[in-house]
């Protein structure tokens, strides 16, 4: 039903009608745990996602001011926070991305499905993939979830061998809150002892040298030297599960046995996504530099057979197509936890993804996972769970399930108008939506250079054409700063500005652009201000939100942002000087440093040049601390 909003409360800011520290305090309970307050996060994997919660509130808003008659845009979906929202309330949304890992996804996780037909289509898949599950059983017949391995090498001076353990503790002996004993590793000879946790020095059980229990040496053991050769992997610690008397999995981790099935053979080039070859970039020349050449070489057999056969079950099921799809994104996200490339938590006992910092792993401890294995993160049957669970939150969140309509702009001469979520794939520079046809655009643009989000997706575009081998994609017109790819500042703001100029032309007159952002480089501000300005955009208020977990593996022990600041924007006109609100009281020192930023960049943006944003930045702290601001 079409609300009617009276026109003296469409010029109330939008962002005025958000409880912002009501909403951070939601948005931090939903941080601690994304996949039980917002299962779609599991759907696919994206990187610097935005609360749901906060992205929900900013849309209350905007039906607040506009009526629920309206149609929402987001020109950066990546994640898809935004249109997920915008299902759930039943509003018309528009969604595009450059590539087609992100679009896809987003567009497999809003389509319609019956979930007794996705059950039995899970069961079909892992039945067919059962024979592979022998690759990790031993001559007891028992499972192994886990393989843990340190990188070898030879010294170029004086050819001794070492085993690069990256730290000496290598891993808690178990889970338990009461664990009073570790894993040590010796890197002489590479055998991993258990002793007390809290010791000082340890001694290796095998060739009884000595080590610190805290530092780690850098160089050849020997004669010091840093010039040092890889030579392969080295088993050390396997987790083996066993059941007790009331079925229930138990993991034990355990030092390696001579029957354990731990051979650390590559892939064999056979599959497409195994062939292809890893380009040069700012990110994947960390895995160029540490020997890896095709991505096949960043798993094992097992793990590819698993990945491929998968992929081959679910393109061969009787089942409609988005059922299928959705069963492939669960597959495909498996992808992300390479046995050469993941990273084990000691402390934790669970494994991380090869992309956990936002950056390709460059680790000489790493861990094979068992993708099969019926316990553990990251394996093939708790993504096809969550598969299940993300439909289900669908249907249960939406009051009528979207219909989800996949294009992309320029291709066809008429656009479509019989869609409720439309999803495209491209540059935004070009929207597949009429001239004035969005009340408000609610996005988060890319982080300048603080994730590569094209060289990350690689991986999953290299299998992602195994289940759809016609799939292209372009990263020359990525909005990112990667000047291994000739990418510097300008080529940032000129995309940003090409994109926000075609949002301002779907726009209607009264619309309204939101962003979100954060960013501890000055360039980076610089630029979007930049943009802004060549979009024809002005500030007309701002607010700063919670937005990330400081608990996160890739925010532990920095000095991280956690925080965004949100921008209401509306286009420029020969009216009179839109002068920008501060609809919310900044308190730490993260909220005053964004809320600075933000009023300065309204200050540019007005006068349509970003060249006084430094100082306009530091002269609007002074107003809530003398400290040293946290944007350089």
């Amino acid at each position: 039903m079409t609300t009617d909003v009276p026109c003296q409360q469409r010029d109330q800011s939008l962002l005025s009608r958000v409880d912002w520290r009501q909403i951070s305090k939601i948005a931090r309970r939903e941080l601690t745990n994304r996949e039980d307050h917002a299962p779609a996060v599991s759907a696919y994997r994206w990187w610097a996602r935005r609360p749901h919660s906060v992205m929900g509130a900013i849309l209350d808003a905007a039906v607040e001011k506009y009526g629920d008659d309206l149609t929402v845009a987001d020109p950066f979906s990546g994640g898809g926070t935004v249109t997920f929202e915008a299902a759930r309330r039943g509003l018309k949304a528009y969604a595009q991305d450059l590539y087609p890992w992100p679009a896809r996804g987003l567009a497999a996780a809003l389509q319609p499905g019956d979930q007794t037909v996705l059950s039995e289509a899970t069961k079909t898949v892992l039945s067919i993939l059962a024979p592979l599950c022998g690759a990790y059983q031993n001559a007891q017949g028992v499972d192994l979830s886990h393989i843990l391995r340190v990188r070898s090498a030879q010294c170029l001076d004086c050819s001794s061998h070492l085993y690069r353990f990256p730290h000496p503790l290598v891993s808690l002996a178990s889970r338990g809150i009461a664990e009073r004993h570790a894993w040590f590793g010796c890197r002489a000879c590479g055998t991993v002892s258990k002793h007390l946790r809290d010791v000082t020095t340890f001694k290796c059980t095998a060739c009884g040298a000595r080590w610190s229990a805290s530092k780690s040496q850098e160089g050849c053991l020997h004669c010091a030297s840093k010039r040092l050769a890889l030579t392969g992997w080295h088993a050390v610690l396997v987790q083996e599960l066993v059941q007790d008397k009331y079925g229930r999995w138990k993991a034990i981790l355990r030092a390696t046995r001579e029957d354990d099935p731990i051979e650390a053979s590559t892939a064999a080039l056979g599959a497409s996504a195994l062939t292809e070859i890893i380009l040069p970039g700012r990110e994947t020349n960390r895995l160029l530099e540490n020997g890896f050449i095709h991505w096949g070489d960043l798993y094992t057999q097992r793990q590819a057979d698993v990945l491929t056969e998968a992929l081959l079950a679910v393109k061969q099921l009787d089942a409609p197509d988005p059922i299928k799809d959705r069963l492939a994104f669960g597959v495909l996200g498996a992808a992300e936890m390479p046995a050469f490339l993941s990273r084990w938590d000691r402390f934790h006992l669970k494994p991380f993804e090869g992309m956990a910092n936002h950056r390709y792993a460059q680790a000489t401890l790493v861990v094979e996972v068992n993708l099969l294995s019926p316990v553990g993160r990251g394996t093939l049957p708790r993504r096809l769970e969550a598969a299940t669970t993300t439909l289900q939150w669908l249907i249960e969140s939406c009051s009528a399930v979207p219909k989800v309509v996949s294009t992309v702009p320029g291709r066809q001469g008429r656009r479509r108008t019989d869609w409720d979520i439309l999803i495209a794939t491209g540059s935004s520079a070009k929207q597949a939506l009429r001239d004035g046809s969005v009340s408000v655009v609610v996005t988060d643009p890319p982080y300048f250079a603080d994730v590569q989000y094209g060289e990350l997706a690689r991986l999953f575009h290299a299998w992602l054409k195994v289940y759809d081998p016609t799939m292209t994609f372009d990263e020359c017109e990525e909005a990112v700063l990667n000047p291994s790819r000739g990418l510097v500042a300008a080529n940032y703001e000129n995309t940003i500005a090409a994109c926000l100029k075609e949002s301002r032309r779907t726009l209607k007159d009264d619309g309204t652009l939101v962003l979100t952002f954060h960013n501890k480089n000055m360039a980076a501000w610089r630029a979007l201000s930049g943009a802004l300005c060549k979009a024809g955009f002005l500030v007309k208020a701002l607010a700063v939100v919670r937005a990330e977990n400081g608990s996160d593996h890739c925010k532990r022990n920095v000095n991280a942002m956690l925080h965004d600041l949100v921008l209401e924007c509306v286009p420029a006109t020969s009216r009179q000087p839109v002068v920008a609100r501060l609809e919310f009281r900044p308190e730490t020192p993260d909220e005053m440093n964004l809320a600075a930023m933000g009023l300065a960049m309204a200050d540019c943006v007005q006068v349509g040049s970003p060249t006084q944003l430094r100082d306009l930045y530091k002269q609007n702290l002074l107003r809530w601390t003398t400290g040293k601001g946290l944007i350089e």
